[in-house]
């Protein structure tokens, strides 16, 4: 081989191009998910261009050289490992080239042997038949929906296979597939009248071979860390031997003094028959909870709080039942803009209902209302959000004051209704329609005068025996959805408690404590171990409090608590805490940074914009694989969590380094970090993977270049680099790979906050937060381009250096068989 070829050949089979086909392959990816609108559009502009597709040969060409260049296959689990990424590439490529997807479109009794498959993504309408060789005959489609509300439960559909001289009967629905010659039958979606079906086809002969790659990633992380001359052991030896085996891991509410009619009177003597209030079942979003839950999030909703003027959440919803004149004239509805509080003429962030109509009923703000929700999401100041937010809030102070919120009431015919129940409100529509006799409704609206009348007298056994009256009745005619009594008190008691904003002043502060130790102990070049032994024993407790409300959440809610952004980003916060305390509570700075994260993000979890309510679950949730992928995927963060932040701390110990000598605190720091990332990776990895073997559960594809997916890609790739940058001179020092795990957490913070309330588009998108504003956007992609500049000038200036060294073919290293720079790293 010639001097010119060598060159050729030592370049393109490097780790350097490597990193820049990656960062050219994540570039696309983002172009795709902030250039254009739809995810239709993407495909059309991104995902099916020639020249992403050649971006992906390219890497996997790359993949293999560097493989065979650095004998990786001396090393059995990082050549797994690497061998996996290369199969699931394979898989990827069979689907692109041979796979095909289409539906099946069927109204009840309707039998079709076809199904019409897309020619693109980019263009869904361009379709052509293609020929089953059997049929599906739609036998029934069934639409089932929460009780009292048009949100679905399920959807299924009952077919028959009718093949040639067989056939047979099956029951395909979310989650539940039919597998048959090679197609995969899923229930996609369905017809507004609930009599026909739309099953989504999938023909895919490469999904083994992806399945197969994604098993050997799992295989290959794990040996990986087990492998005693993997990078990660080797750093895990370091440690223990410098005696750091450790990991990287309130809101406080005041009240106004407010004079009003005797609100101080009424506060005082409340208490107990509002707490008998509260014990009043109340059927909301389709469930049936304790008034004490549909309390709490009114009152959280109008103020932003859950006690004021001395008044507990309930005391306040109890109030403006039984007072509304006097709560109506009570500054209750928060206020967020300046210029809104400026036009009510009030000086406090609270206004009152009234200040919201004219003398003549009429509401005030019609038209700026009307204005701000013409305007698309993307184009809203924080004004416009601020008056859909107040219109929000009025109309809830609405439906209390009218009682139209407080649905309690069953029929005896309940069930053929869905187990519908009526609020007061409801009664006379009720009745002229035919779903209720006078009878009935006057009955109900004494029970519901009643409660009223109790809480005006503080009259505790009056309220008790109403309130019992009405379960009785609840439980004749709608006994079947009824929650279990001891899963009425846990609720309650879950709503009083309020353990999860309480953790964020103990997560923070514990945190802030721990980190100034252990600054203090590497100044001061001593150990307090009495004093790190009861921020730990602190830490543990703080992580015990947190899994038990968790796990009460989850007996409450009835399904796992991480299905939406709240519960998600508790579980983060779990996922850091538990890392802290757990894997390196040794290190005082490691422990701290983990805390700290945590605390952080239960406070953004706290955050107006973020719904704490509970929630049922859409049908696609209702899946084991929820609690397996969104498990994986957020401990992951956790890890990623306080590896950034330990990022974040090496630099402040670089900058304070010249005086106080700090090189060996350094480099054991850069270990824990480097722990924290690698087991970050794997579980983002595996994670993201388990998403796409759900995903081609529940909808047929495993990959469908949905942003939350495509960003979790892009995240991957960015910590591969970040981890391999250990390998690659120009990126391998202490300095640059502490930076560069500082910064690559701003990825994922977009994948997750970015994703969610920006894109806010695909299967993943939360709908229960949104976003005030984009500034806090400006911060991310500011970190994001911050990491992209430094891996890309280092890159390119380890390129230019090996382009202007003299070639030099000498027999290789037999000892030296994976880093060019002979460092016996592993992965």
């Amino acid at each position: 081989m010639n001097t010119t070829l060598k060159k050729i050949y030592n370049v393109f089979f490097s780790l350097e191009v490597a990193v820049i086909l990656s960062l050219i392959f994540m570039a696309g990816q983002i172009y795709a998910t902030l250039g254009f609108n739809t995810l239709q559009e993407a495909w059309g502009g991104v995902y099916e261009t020639k020249w992403f597709e050649a971006i992906m040969w390219l890497l996997g060409i790359n993949l293999i050289g560097v493989m065979f260049k650095y004998k990786t296959y001396k090393k059995t689990p990082i050549f797994i490992l690497h061998l996996s990424i290369i199969v699931i590439l394979i898989g990827a490529a069979i689907t692109r080239y041979f796979g095909y997807e289409g539906t099946l479109h069927l109204r009840n009794g309707e039998t079709k042997n076809y199904i019409m498959v897309e020619r693109s993504k980019a263009n869904p309408a361009d379709v052509y038949k293609k020929d089953l060789g059997f049929s599906i005959k739609l036998d029934k489609f069934v639409l089932k929906h929460y009780p009292g509300s048009m949100q679905p439960s399920s959807y299924e559909s009952f077919i028959e296979v009718i093949d040639k001289n067989k056939s047979f009967k099956y029951h395909i629905y979310m989650n539940h597939i039919l597998v048959y010659k090679g197609y995969r039958f899923y229930q996609a979606s369905y017809d507004m009248d609930g009599k026909g079906s739309i099953l989504s086809v999938n023909h895919d002969p490469g999904m083994w071979v992806a399945y197969f790659g994604y098993i050997l990633m799992a295989i290959g992380f794990l040996w990986s860390m087990i492998y005693k001359k993997s990078r990660f052991m080797m750093t895990v030896r370091k440690l223990k031997q410098s005696g750091l085996f450790a990991f990287l891991l309130f809101i406080l509410f005041s009240g106004v003094n407010v004079r009003a009619f005797d609100l101080g009177e009424f506060a005082k003597k409340s208490k107990a028959v509002s707490d008998e209030w509260a014990k009043v079942l109340v059927q909301q979003r389709g469930r049936i909870e304790p008034m004490d839950t549909l309390d709490l999030d009114i009152v959280h909703k109008l103020t932003l709080k859950s006690k004021l003027y001395g008044l507990n959440y309930n005391q306040i919803v109890a109030g403006m039942v039984a007072y509304p004149e006097e709560f109506q004239k009570l500054p209750l509805i928060y206020v967020g803009h300046p210029a809104i509080r400026k036009l009510l003429g009030i000086e406090g962030k609270y206004a009152p209902y009234n200040a919201f109509f004219m003398p003549n009923g009429d509401f005030k703000f019609t038209k700026e209302i009307d204005k701000a929700f013409k305007i698309p999401d993307k184009d809203r100041t924080v004004l416009d959000r601020e008056w859909i937010k107040l219109n929000e809030r009025v109309y809830i102070a609405f439906e209390v004051y009218t009682a139209k919120i407080f649905k309690i009431f069953p029929t005896p015919n309940s069930k053929m209704m869905n187990y519908r129940w009526f609020s007061i409100a409801d009664l006379q529509n009720a009745v002229k329609s035919g779903m209720m006799n006078p009878i009935d409704a006057q009955f109900y609206f004494n029970l519901f005068k009643n409660l009223a009348d109790g809480i005006k007298t503080y009259n505790v056994e009056l309220e008790k025996k109403t309130r019992e009256k009405i379960y009785e009745l609840q439980k004749t005619y709608s006994g079947e959805i009824l929650p279990s009594e001891s899963r009425i008190k846990w609720e309650i008691f879950y709503n009083r408690a309020q353990i999860f904003p309480m953790l964020i002043g103990i997560y923070s502060t514990l945190g802030l404590i721990a980190m100034f130790l252990g600054f203090f102990e590497i100044i001061r070049q001593k150990r307090f171990k009495k004093i790190e032994t009861l921020i730990v024993g602190l830490g543990w407790l703080a992580l015990i409090l947190h899994t038990a409300n968790m796990l009460l959440r989850w007996y409450i809610s009835g399904h796992a608590p991480w299905s939406d952004a709240y519960e998600s980003i508790i579980f983060i916060a779990w996922g850091s805490a538990f890392a802290s305390v757990f894997f390196f509570r040794k290190s005082m700075l490691a422990l701290g940074a983990g805390l700290f994260v945590a605390g952080m993000f239960m406070m953004v979890a706290h955050l107006n914009n973020i719904n704490p309510q509970i929630t049922n679950l859409v049908p696609v949730l209702k899946s084991y694989w929820l609690l397996i992928h969104v498990a994986v995927i957020t401990s992951s963060y956790g890890f990623l969590a306080v590896g950034g932040m330990l990022g974040f701390l090496n630099l402040i110990l670089f900058a304070m380094n010249k005086k106080y000598n700090l090189e060996n605190q350094i480099k054991q720091l850069n270990n824990v970090i480097y722990l924290a990332l690698y087991i970050g990776l794997a579980l983002l990895s595996v994670g993201t993977f388990l998403g796409g073997v759900w995903a081609n559960e529940s909808w047929g594809r495993y990959w469908s270049w949905d942003p939350k997916e495509t960003w979790s890609l892009i995240s991957m790739i960015v910590y591969a680099i970040t981890i391999h940058g250990k390998m690659i001179p120009k990126l391998r020092g202490e300095f640059i790979f502490s930076l560069l795990s500082f910064l690559a957490f701003f990825y994922i913070l977009f994948t997750y906050f970015g994703v969610n309330f920006y894109i806010a588009q695909g299967l993943h998108s939360y709908g229960q937060g949104v976003a005030d504003g984009y500034g806090w956007v400006n911060i991310l992609f500011a970190g994001m381009g911050a990491w992209f500049v430094v891996v890309l000038v280092s890159i390119f200036m380890a390129i230019s250096s090996k382009i202007s060294k003299p070639v030099v073919i000498k027999e290789e290293n037999k000892n030296n068989d994976y880093h060019p720079q002979g460092e016996n790293n592993g992965m």
